[in-house]
């Protein structure tokens, strides 16, 4: 298999493998990113336990959700991502309150079905393919979600001209040093754009130089599907939600022409149980 081409309308243990190989780098690739962690606590609050995460990856946001008092479920395809969580989970006061299940965010089955607040952070949903495979993520997400209950979607918003200004470069994106091998770490980048598509095909090259000189090297290819603001609105529609605010950033203001994000919030409406 060709490693550097992203595959797309993945099957459940490739979808798995690929996420896998970013779980030795996530952590220090997002090391400072928490833009999206109070405007999330805040509604986990305001809307009470329990709470249900959708790709909870190593626990950036779940953690300190459970920390500040919440009960958290996340549910996340890569066993390797979710054992680096369960590492930092070791010897947290916090760790009873969370239960973390190795599923497919298009098939998961809980025996709770009376989510108060369920949320998709980090361009999580756009991971997803096709727009059968995004609305079937909506859909569980409904399905477990209590009346009344909220849903948190966090995109990109799709900035044409930016996604063609950046189309076929290859950038320096970040680096850091790895303190646990020694090693210094340089993130590079490659995106391309099929704009017909809504596709934005990702390679990120992990490159590590180790103290003795060995270089060692690991491709990361991934696919987004980004969505419009009125096919997400009406995709939440389909899977049986009233879309209540749409924000342009975590801060709450409104989704506008130069928006860097594109959130939905959306409640489950009573009497709208919608079939698979």
């Amino acid at each position: 298999m060709d490693h550097t081409q992203p595959p797309t309308n993945l099957q459940p243990l490739a979808l798995a493998t690929m996420f896998d190989r970013f779980a030795h780098f996530y952590d220090d690739d997002y090391r400072d990113y928490t833009d999206d962690l109070d405007a999330i606590k805040h509604l986990a609050k305001e809307c009470g336990n329990p709470i249900l995460e959708l790709g909870c990856g190593t626990g950036r946001v779940l953690l300190p959700l459970a920390a500040a008092g919440r009960t958290v479920t996340g549910i996340d395809i890569s066993p390797a991502l979710l054992a680096v969580t369960r590492r930092k989970m070791e010897g947290s006061k916090s760790a009873a309150r969370i239960t973390l299940v190795e599923a497919d965010l298009r098939t998961f089955d809980l025996p709770n079905k009376n989510f108060s607040f369920a949320f998709c952070t980090s361009n999580t949903l756009m991971h997803l393919n096709t727009q059968a495979e995004q609305l079937a993520v909506l859909r569980n997400a409904h399905r477990h979600l209590r009346t009344g209950g909220l849903l948190f979607i966090d995109l990109f918003n799709p900035d044409i001209g930016h996604l063609l200004e950046i189309n076929g470069v290859q950038e320096l994106a970040d680096q850091w040093a790895d303190q646990a091998t020694g090693a210094q770490v340089y993130k590079w980048s490659v995106r391309t754009v099929d704009v017909a598509e809504q596709l934005q095909d990702t390679l990120f090259i992990y490159e590590e130089i180790f103290p003795d000189g060995q270089v060692r090297r690991t491709p990361c290819p991934f696919t987004l599907r980004f969505l419009w603001r009125s096919e997400a609105e009406l995709l939440l529609q389909m899977a049986g939600f009233t879309v209540e605010a749409i924000w342009g950033d975590f801060d709450g203001t409104p989704y506008g022409n130069f928006s860097d994000h594109l959130i939905l919030l959306a409640t489950k409406a009573a009497g709208r149980e919608i079939s698979a």
